[in-house]
């Protein structure tokens, strides 16, 4: 059994649709797939994926991203509600949203989805926001601002109230690996490029007014997987992809993105398959890169 990971595959585009019905319908029938959010915010759209990829993959775990909570003009619903309907059809169809040991007796491995919502700079301290030139504070050109709807009845602030959920999960006992994920960023030193990689993935957006760092994540997920005490987490939302080793942490992201950011370089173009992170043959997280 092995663990692969996976997130942004927005198949609301026809070429992300098909790159996930390409899939091997034989290679993953043992395997687990992690899937940190941004499917389609519609919600017969998401369910005919998950199908489709309950049909490749052993496990499904998922998380919900920003754009899975968008609530087109017109509807009555909101995006709270939106979670819930979407957790509801996880129950449902057996896609896992909360913690669960995989693989064999002899090399299993916790998997612990967390959910999660980013702080705005202006929202608190743990904003993962960095300074940038020619920054839009209003952040016109990002949709979130249009499409995300809360309900009128306070709930706090947003990222508090996802956080909360995962509490009961984080004092865990657990003898061997945890892996956990998120589709939010945990920490500001995973957004921006190294030298590296920057032969490969572009920074600063194309749009050269949006500032990603303000609707990136929050520093305290970060806090709850290290008193969890993973050895990876698992991330989406930036459409860049890293694997990083920072503070005994593994940071690791497998965006698909959009078809345009595959073609101009801003995510590798020869993404195939889901990134590989854990194999219990050997007993292994997949780490070493």
């Amino acid at each position: 059994m092995r663990v692969f990971a996976l997130s942004d595959i927005h198949v609301d585009h026809e070429a992300n649709n098909a790159w996930i019905a390409r899939l091997s319908n034989s290679e993953f029938q043992e395997d687990t797939l992690l899937l940190a959010g941004d499917v389609t915010h519609d919600l017969s759209l998401l369910r005919a994926t998950f199908e489709i990829l309950l049909s490749k993959f052993k496990n499904l775990f998922f998380v919900p991203g920003n754009h899975d909570l968008w609530v087109m003009p017109g509807s009555d619903s909101n995006s709270l509600q939106k979670f819930k309907d979407i957790v509801e059809i996880c129950e449902r169809l057996n896609v896992k949203t909360q913690p669960e040991y995989v693989g064999t007796n002899s090399g299993k491995v916790w998997i612990v989805p967390l959910f999660s919502w980013y702080t705005r700079p202006e929202e608190g301290v743990d904003s993962l926001y960095l300074p940038k030139d020619k920054d839009n504070a209003s952040l016109d050109m990002w949709s979130d601002n249009y499409l995300i709807q809360w309900p009128d009845t306070a709930i706090g602030k947003i990222n508090d109230y996802f956080l909360q959920l995962n509490e009961k999960h984080l004092s865990i006992s657990c003898d061997g690996h945890i892996i956990s994920f998120s589709h939010f960023l945990p920490r500001s030193d995973i957004i921006i490029s190294t030298a590296d990689e920057s032969k490969i993935f572009k920074w600063p957006h194309r749009n050269e007014r949006f500032n990603f760092t303000r609707v990136a994540g929050s520093k305290l997920l970060d806090a709850q997987i290290r008193r969890l005490g993973s050895s990876i987490h698992v991330y989406g939302h930036q459409h860049r992809n890293r694997h990083r080793h920072l503070d005994g942490v593994c940071y690791i992201s497998c965006c698909l993105g959009y078809e345009e950011e595959r073609l101009n370089g801003e995510i590798s173009p020869d993404i195939l398959l889901p990134k590989e992170i854990w194999n219990d043959s050997v007993e292994s997280l997949l780490v070493g890169e």
